[in-house]
């Protein structure tokens, strides 16, 4: 068993309550903890969703948008209160909000630390041009775009915008650009995945909504690529993070994977001690 010591969570949704979409409620409702539903039942800020999660066993976490508005900064006032803990993540719609680009350049500016995108959500595929300028902003700028590649449960989502020979195409249009499949092609395409983050040096996994139990069945030489993949829980819409951190120091992958995967990559991608 590994001894996992700080944890870094990839993928946490922030918001207020308000602002969520029912069926990422409902879903929480069914895997989540009462602590979480407490949390939810009202508006809440950054500052008690960071006391949970560090309570949870998480060092840090990124937060990420609840919603399909054409812009979704609301990241960066809800961190502001978590003392650092909560690093926000934006998302943005282009086709709907033509100053896409000069928003996420002033939401880095104002502490944006990377860019959401959901293809299934948008019904956009990573790799139209309408979504281009702001990944020309990303690679200038250095920071991480992270690209759901995987299925998703919601109402109005559609798979064949998830499939990453689309992200491998950005990889190759913009290969200053780190870009990471959230959820590591969930459903339908984990071999897929794993082959582009082996082929492409551009592009990371990151394990979020995959339960620990199954990760050595789909990634069996997840020791091969360690230095290159993220772990997150897509909290709220999972179960106890405390409890997803015990599965993950039980799996039989090298304590040097365990540790990178859990904390170390994403340490270094964000310059953490």
């Amino acid at each position: 068993m590994a001894d996992i010591e700080r944890v870094f969570d990839f993928h946490v949704h922030v918001g207020a309550t308000s602002e969520w979409i029912p069926e990422g409620l409902h879903l929480a409702s069914e895997l989540s903890d009462p602590k979480t539903m407490e949390l939810l039942s009202h508006d809440v800020d950054g500052a008690r969703v960071a006391a949970y999660l560090k309570g949870q066993g998480v060092t840090h976490a990124i937060a990420i948008p609840p919603g399909r508005r054409a812009v979704e900064e609301q990241t960066l006032s809800y961190t502001a209160a978590s003392d650092g803990m909560l690093l926000p993540f934006v998302q943005y719609d282009p086709r709907a909000e033509p100053g896409a680009r000069a928003r996420f350049e002033a939401a880095i500016a104002a502490g944006a630390r990377g860019l959401k995108v959901h293809p299934a959500t948008y019904q956009l595929p990573p790799n139209d041009r309408a979504l281009y300028p702001l990944y020309e902003v990303a690679e200038r700028l250095r920071v991480p775009v992270l690209v759901h590649v995987g299925s998703s449960v919601f109402p109005g989502a559609k798979m064949r915008f998830c499939d990453p020979l689309l992200v491998d195409e950005v990889a190759a249009d913009f290969p200053d650009l780190l870009l990471i499949c959230a959820h590591a092609g969930r459903g339908f395409w984990t071999s897929q995945v794993y082959s582009l983050v082996r082929m492409r040096q551009n592009v990371w996994m990151e394990l979020s909504g995959l339960p620990p139990k199954r990760l050595p069945e789909w990634f069996p030489e997840l020791d091969r690529v360690r230095d290159k993949v993220v772990w997150g829980t897509d909290w709220p819409s999972s179960p106890p993070p405390s409890r997803l951190i015990a599965q993950m120091a039980e799996l039989p992958y090298e304590a040097a994977t365990i540790e990178a995967v859990m904390w170390g990559n994403a340490a270094r991608l964000f310059g953490l001690a």
